[in-house]
């Protein structure tokens, strides 16, 4: 995977240019895919990884249409 992120530095605010630079890196998600294949993951463990973010994500779901429900009654 190829990025290009430029950031133009004005003057010597290169403070202001990394800030640019790191917000650029996490909107491609470019660090979180670094992360993802920093090391060798067996195939169940992907899929057992999978399985488990779509359980939570169910439930945070269910949970707020109960939270729903409740502030309707």
């Amino acid at each position: 995977m190829a990025v290009n992120a430029i950031v133009r530095v004005d003057g010597d605010n290169v403070d202001q240019a990394l800030k640019l630079l790191k917000k650029k890196i996490e909107r491609e998600g470019l660090i979180r895919e670094i992360k993802k294949h920093a090391y060798y993951e067996k195939p169940t463990e992907v899929r057992r990884k999978k399985l488990l973010k779509a359980r939570r994500k169910q439930q945070k779901l269910q949970r707020k249409q109960m939270q729903r429900n409740y502030k309707n009654a």
